[in-house]
């Protein structure tokens, strides 16, 4: 009976995890796709498209994020001191030790006697750090294109609109 009910219960999970990683892998084939198309922005709007484009993607990162720190309470807010300046590393090391973390019951004397090894849940499933790896790269290149867009002089030129609200500019 228990064996049963915790069975459904992984299967759940399981098509829980799956259906947010499809979710997220879908958001992230869009941005892609967007990302591709900016060659076709003509040059004026291209700094507005790409920045827009950047919230969107660092968006979908803060979400992700957030459902993995609700499920698992674990934060993937990767904010600290680089020591070496390499900042890929550095997401990297803190990503990869998020995944390690695990929760292991401990062996019963049955378990013990008949020489099977205790269940080990990872916190944080692997769909979920795939997703989350993933928005991070995605973060990482559009900052990429916005900073050639600064370096061309490009972004310098574009108007701020996004960062005034309306009502600080007289309009309703």
């Amino acid at each position: 009976m228990f064996g049963k009910k915790k069975k459904m219960l992984r299967k759940h999970e399981t098509q829980e995890v799956q259906a947010r990683f499809e979710r997220n892998e879908g958001a992230g084939k869009d941005i892609y796709a967007r990302i591709a198309d900016l060659k076709n922005v003509p040059r004026d709007n291209l700094p507005d498209a790409v920045f827009m484009l950047f919230v969107e993607a660092k968006h979908q990162s803060e979400l992700i994020r957030q459902s993995i720190k609700e499920r698992t309470r674990n934060d993937f807010n990767f904010v600290g001191f680089v020591v070496d300046g390499d900042f890929a590393t550095y997401l990297a090391e803190e990503a990869a030790h998020a995944v390690r973390d695990h929760v292991t019951n401990p062996q019963t004397l049955l378990e013990a006697m008949s020489e099977q090894l205790p269940d080990v849940h990872f916190t944080i499933q692997q769909q979920d750090a795939v997703s989350m790896v993933a928005s991070m790269i995605r973060v990482q290149r559009l900052e990429g294109i916005l900073e050639s867009l600064r370096l061309a002089g490009l972004l310098d030129k574009a108007p701020n609109r996004r960062r005034t609200s309306p009502q600080k500019n007289g309009i309703l």
